[in-house]
């Protein structure tokens, strides 16, 4: 059976999402919300919207595949989803997602000039090439 599954490039000042079907193995950039005391609110009201059956979260490491400091704060991130939401959580190595995002961004932006705004979808967009990545190795 089909699962929806939600993709989460974990920051500091704000998270990105990306949603995508196992059906499709596609994942598409969905919006940025802020790191804030109403984060877990917020990811709520998206998993009872689009009806989430799996999270895949990126998890950030150093180039030589070193934990860090950012990477304990996307684990306990995890495990307090995993609490709220009693939906799996799925870790993706994400080492290149932003440059990724970033790259395929700049290909892509024709007349963008507001850079917070570039900066919101930049966080969506490596959301989704961390969901795309757990998807590819899926199959």
């Amino acid at each position: 059976m089909p699962k929806t599954v939600l993709g989460i490039d974990y920051g500091q000042k704000r998270i990105g999402l990306a949603v995508g079907q196992t059906f499709t193995a596609s994942a598409n950039p969905l919006k940025v919300i802020g790191n804030n005391k109403d984060t877990l609110n917020q990811l709520q009201q998206v998993i009872d919207e689009w009806q989430i059956d799996l999270i895949v979260m990126g998890l950030p490491l150093t180039m030589d595949g070193e934990e860090q400091l950012i990477t304990r704060q996307v684990k306990n991130f995890a495990k307090k989803l995993r609490h709220l939401t009693q939906l799996p959580v799925a870790f993706s190595d994400e080492r290149l997602s932003s440059y990724e995002a970033e790259r395929g961004f700049q290909q892509q932006r024709q007349q963008q000039t507001r850079k917070a705004k570039h900066k919101n979808n930049l966080d969506a967009e490596a959301a989704a090439i961390i969901l795309q990545s757990w998807f590819n190795q899926q199959l």
